[in-house]
């Protein structure tokens, strides 16, 4: 079978660098997680996991803020002092420490730091429980969130203002600053679907340390919106986006999925299968080797000829027994009615021919004294050709021997004789039925040569324990049906590796098997090319035997470790 599997790949689409290959980043360009969806297969739950990493994994801020100072500029200018700097991120998030870089190491200049205020979108407030920083130094900034930071540089040693009163700022040439926060991300939004997509799910807030987000029934019921109709192939997208940079230590992500197969393995969606007499015919479909079904269904239609056949021997393909026939040497089989019979629309013998080349005729007679008439009875003698390729020894076959019209039989005894007219050939010999019908063998003859008596055969056979008497040489009467009843139904079966289920369709002719039902028809694993699920149709009558509606329901888990990759 094609392959089932859903190939999923995940993608950052934007510039950010993570501070290590141990994360991957988050953040407004978008994490992609691309599902490509092979044809037949259908989605059932849909699990994604993302966790945030602990606080010592930390992000400069600046790179990605807008900088704004005292005398306008937009990027810091060692060179040109300034009295206040602000930094704007855009979303509210956790900080960790500031760190500020003067541009000189003189004592006056060195004399300064920095009084903060923070902001989440309004006015600006000082952060507690202390509002100001050195220089020169990495400062801690706990238990604070805020989008906007305030610097106003004042004078090492001034002190706060009285309330009411403006602050005396101090000119400061500023070489750096850095501002570093947690880097989980401050919020997650998720997509399903190409572009902009849908939204499916929100987190408004800031992750928490090593917290993991689960996005499941919400993930589900998006997903099986946007999955390819009609169990065509496809590709489905997820986007997950932060307002801010973020980053995760773990992408996972589970799909419950179904392969949905409606095709036979000869490609196509409705298979007839040609069954002979007594015959079986088989339809397979392709599936894995190691997963259990949990659904089976498909209808079965039959159009079989309208006859009947009271014996159904089933002789091996090389039997140990035969009457040979050839060189003048003819075999005859008994056969008695039982009560009123059917007319005879066919005569199938089991022959193995013995030449390249077999000629010869069937002829049917009536009973005389516990012998075959003379005379044939009117349908006349019925020939027959038999001509093999490749190298001796052949197998036994059914050869079929059908009269112009459908022959009268009555109740009593009649004969078929066979002879051959050039090349040899073997008519099998079984052990008599014991099973009751309208129509049962009778004693199997031969003769050397048309001007000699039928004889049977006399005490036991050489090397065996076999009664001759209670041989008789396979055949399978047809007969057409005195009443207008329908030929039996077929038997069917599934097999899959060595086991074997039996199956009844339902009066429309339904076959349905759920899981439980299923449960005896285990994977059969192994190694080597996986065996194919088979319908295994058994019918006494020939005809055509129609299977359609097919529908394998095949459960599948499959886990992803997106990032890290394992």
């Amino acid at each position: 079978m094609s392959e089932t599997r859903i190939a999923a790949t995940l993608t950052y689409t934007g510039t950010a660098t993570p501070p290590s290959s141990a994360q991957v980043p988050v953040d407004a360009s978008g994490l992609v997680v691309a599902l490509a969806v092979p044809e037949g297969v259908s989605l059932v739950r849909a699990a994604l996991k993302v966790r945030a990493p602990a606080d010592d994994v930390m992000l400069n801020l600046v790179p990605a803020s807008t900088l704004a100072t005292s005398d306008g500029q937009t990027t810091l200018d060692p060179a040109k002092p300034v009295t206040w700097l602000s930094l704007d991120w855009g979303v509210r998030r956790p900080l960790s420490s500031v760190e500020l870089k003067l541009a000189t190491t003189n004592p006056v200049q060195t004399a300064k730091k920095g009084r903060l205020s923070v902001a989440e979108g309004g006015s600006w407030y000082p952060p507690t429980p202390s509002d100001t920083v050195a220089t020169n130094a990495v400062e801690v900034l706990p238990g604070i969130l805020a989008g906007r930071l305030l610097v106003e540089f004042v004078e090492a040693s001034a002190a706060p203002p009285p309330v009411g009163t403006p602050k005396t700022l101090s000119a400061t040439q500023l070489q750096s600053i850095t501002l570093r926060a947690p880097a989980r991300p401050p919020d997650l939004t998720a997509f399903v679907g190409d572009g902009a997509g849908t939204l499916f799910f929100h987190h408004s807030v800031p992750m928490l340390p090593r917290q993991e987000l689960v996005m499941e029934d919400a993930l589900t019921d998006a997903l099986q919106r946007t999955w390819p109709a009609k169990l065509a192939s496809g590709t489905v997208a997820i986007a997950l986006r932060a307002s801010g940079l973020g980053m995760f230590d773990r992408v996972q992500l589970v799909l419950d999925t179904l392969d949905i197969l409606e095709h036979w393995s000869a490609g196509t969606r409705t298979q007839t299968l040609a069954v002979g007499t007594d015959g079986m015919a088989t339809a397979q479909v392709s599936v894995p080797k190691d997963r259990p079904l949990s659904e089976v269904r498909f209808q079965v239609r039959h159009q079989l000829h309208h006859e009947s056949l009271p014996l159904l021997p089933r002789p091996p393909g090389q039997p140990a027994l035969a009457h040979h026939c050839g060189s003048g040497i003819a075999a005859a089989q008994a056969f008695t009615s039982q009560g009123t019979v059917g007319p005879l629309a066919a005569l199938d013998l089991h022959l193995r021919p013995l030449t390249r080349k077999v000629e010869g005729l069937l002829t049917l007679h009536a009973d005389v004294h516990g012998r075959p008439d003379e005379a044939p009875l009117p349908t006349g003698p019925l020939p027959f050709l038999l001509q093999e390729d490749g190298t001796a020894p052949w197998s036994a076959r059914w050869v079929s021997f059908t009269p112009e019209k459908p022959l009268a039989l009555g109740a009593g005894t009649w004969w078929a004789v066979l002879s051959t007219t050039a090349g040899d050939v073997l008519w099998s010999l079984m052990d008599a039925v014991s099973d009751a019908s309208t129509v049962t063998p009778g004693a199997t003859l031969h003769r050397t040569g048309a001007l000699s008596p039928w004889l049977p055969h006399e005490g036991t056979l050489p090397g065996t324990d076999v009664n001759p008497q209670t041989l008789w040489a396979c055949s399978r009467p047809r007969l057409r049906p005195i009443a207008s009843e329908p030929p039996p139904r077929p038997r069917l079966q599934l097999r899959w590796g060595a086991k074997t289920l039996d199956v009844t369709p339902d009066e429309d002719g339904i076959v349905a098997l759920d899981a439980q039902a299923l449960a005896p028809l285990t994977p059969p694993g192994g190694t080597g090319s996986p065996p194919p699920l088979e319908v295994l149709v058994r019918s006494a009558a020939a005809g055509d035997i129609t299977l359609s509606e097919l529908h394998v329901v095949i459960p599948r888990r499959e886990t992803y470790a997106l990032f890290p990759h394992s």
